[in-house]
């Protein structure tokens, strides 16, 4: 809305709920981030608080959102309470009609901790409709649970829930609790309820994602090290590069004091190391909820699958797990409802984005219909990653930037999707939009003229340089240049952010200087990612 609005069109948006914030605005207790406050931001709304990032709450990030929506005016036109019933096209006044319905209330919305509960709805609510000239689908990805039948779910007599139903820690005092996947919620609920309940065990059927902590030993952010320097380097040395700083991480932690802390930073480096993953080819676990419920408090981890019984949960192993509850951490399916009957073609690009181009764009409707929030780095944050996404949109439905044809746009999108799961394989067909942070910003930051002219840095501004190539992966980088640049404010921002961690940047970057030197051999193989 934002991006819209700064180039003179008039954007609404309907939200069913009471308040702004999405997810955050319906998320369980005590739910914090799993990206920084430095890698979370927008690079246009600043809090001043560069050089002390944190991990916000739910309830500090939905302060930062309400923040740029004052600040940018976008209230007056977000309808809160308000359910999209339909949306289809009419192609007579070649415009999009949505019709819905205002001031919904219980049961259609959930009561939560952070908002009042909504009054009973009244079922005579009349529909309102609209009309549009574009469409902008940014519905987020977990609206709509997603809970497999388990073998021998039948014979289970516990209970069974989903993580959509999980609050808070507290009611699972005194059971036997266990959890099916290990996703960065089912971490984190992991590490929760490991406090309260007799045992806990966690499944994880594959590989769990690349783990990473939140804090370094230092007690500094970890995602100080998603930055430029890390992802400038091949594809082809990412495994290496993972192996390398697994190794000398879990070696530092044997050697300090055997703390709690170096207990979980070496049995994180030991899981990584057994699974032969590394955050250039497998999504980010980026916390250790459910390695310090291991070594902490002695949850078991199992590796194979399972089938119910009675009262406890039996591995391919022989292995079992006596239980009270079976949470499952499965995740969310994409499902448009006001799209299913009408344009169930469109709902199709939603529930599979790769074929969108860049992960946006449908390309039958060539700019008019677009996806955002869809597109998640395995390491990085999706509310800069849209932040991308929507100036670029922006800028297209302004005709400052043309696409190309339908047909191109199809061409490009299975190109991309070949690359994307080459890069990410397994992980790629379960989660549809994965992509790397670095590679797939830059995408669109060259699209729009945006990239960082890196090498007249370097020589004109080292110091700002040092900063990007070593400091966290902002989107500030992409305002130095371009469209809507803002280089004062971007060049504060960065004089006050951190940078990565020694060791972690000495490694990385011995691995670029060589790769760029390969590349300059000849060795195509080994060009380093816009470097």
């Amino acid at each position: 809305m934002k991006e819209l609005t700064a180039l003179g069109h008039t954007a609404t948006a309907f939200e069913l709920l009471p308040v702004i914030g999405g997810v955050y605005a319906k998320s369980y207790d005590n739910t914090y981030l799993t990206t920084s406050s430095l890698l979370t931001a927008f690079s246009d709304y600043s809090q001043g608080c560069e050089d002390k990032p944190k991990f916000w709450s739910d309830v500090e990030y939905l302060e930062y959102l309400n923040g740029y929506a004052d600040k940018y005016g976008l209230k007056k036109n977000i309808h809160l309470k308000t359910q999209v019933e339909k949306v289809k096209k009419c192609y007579k006044s070649n415009k999009w009609i949505v019709t819905v319905k205002h001031n919904r209330g219980t049961p259609t919305i959930k009561p939560h901790r952070c908002y009042a509960t909504p009054p009973p709805e009244d079922p005579n609510e009349p529909e309102t409709v609209y009309t549009f000239d574009c469409l902008a689908i940014a519905t987020g990805t977990n609206n709509f649970a997603s809970l497999p039948k388990f073998e021998g779910q039948d014979n289970y007599k516990g209970k069974l829930i989903h993580t959509e139903e999980y609050k808070n820690a507290e009611v699972f005092k005194g059971q036997t609790v266990l959890l099916v996947g290990a996703g960065e919620s089912g971490s984190d609920i992991c590490n929760e309820i490991s406090k309260f309940a007799t045992k806990v065990g966690m499944v994880c059927r594959g590989k769990h994602g690349h783990l990473i902590p939140r804090t370094q030993s230092d007690g500094r952010v970890t995602d100080l090290n998603t930055n430029r320097c890390r992802y400038s380097n091949p594809y082809v040395f990412g495994d290496w590069i993972g192996w390398t700083n697994q190794l000398a991480k879990r070696w530092i932690a044997s050697m300090g004091p055997q703390t709690d802390e170096n207990k979980i930073l070496k049995k994180i480096g030991e899981y990584n190391m057994e699974q032969g993953t590394s955050a250039f080819s497998k999504f980010g676990c980026k916390n250790a909820g459910f390695v310090e419920a291991v070594v902490t408090r002695g949850a078991e981890l199992f590796r194979t699958n399972f089938r119910l019984e009675a009262d406890r949960a039996v591995f391919t192993d022989g292995s079992t797990f006596q239980c009270d509850v079976v949470l499952a951490c499965t995740g969310y399916k994409n499902i448009f409802p006001p799209l299913e009957h009408s344009h169930p073609e469109i709902a199709a690009f939603g529930q599979n984005p790769r074929l969108l181009f860049k992960q946006i764009f449908v390309p039958e409707w060539e700019g008019e219909v677009a996806f955002f929030g869809f597109s998640r780095p395995a390491f990085g944050s999706v509310p800069p990653t849209v932040e991308m996404q929507s100036r670029l949109y922006a800028q297209i439905v302004s005709g400052l930037i043309k696409l190309p044809s339908a047909c191109e746009m199809e061409k490009i999108a299975l190109r991309d999707k070949e690359n994307w799961e080459f890069r990410f394989g397994y992980d790629a067909a379960r989660v549809k939009g994965l992509v790397d942070f670095q590679v797939y910003c830059d995408d669109l930051a060259g699209m729009m003229g945006a990239l960082p002219p890196l090498r007249k840095i370097f020589f004109e501004k080292p110091k700002l340089w040092f900063k990007i190539m070593f400091g966290p992966f902002t989107m500030h980088q992409y305002r130095l240049v371009g469209p809507y640049a803002n280089p004062e404010v971007a060049a504060k921002v960065y004089e006050k952010q951190p940078v990565g961690d020694l060791l972690e940047c000495s490694i990385t970057l011995c691995f670029l200087v060589t790769a760029k030197i390969l590349s300059l051999l000849g060795f195509s193989m080994f060009n380093p990612n816009y470097f």
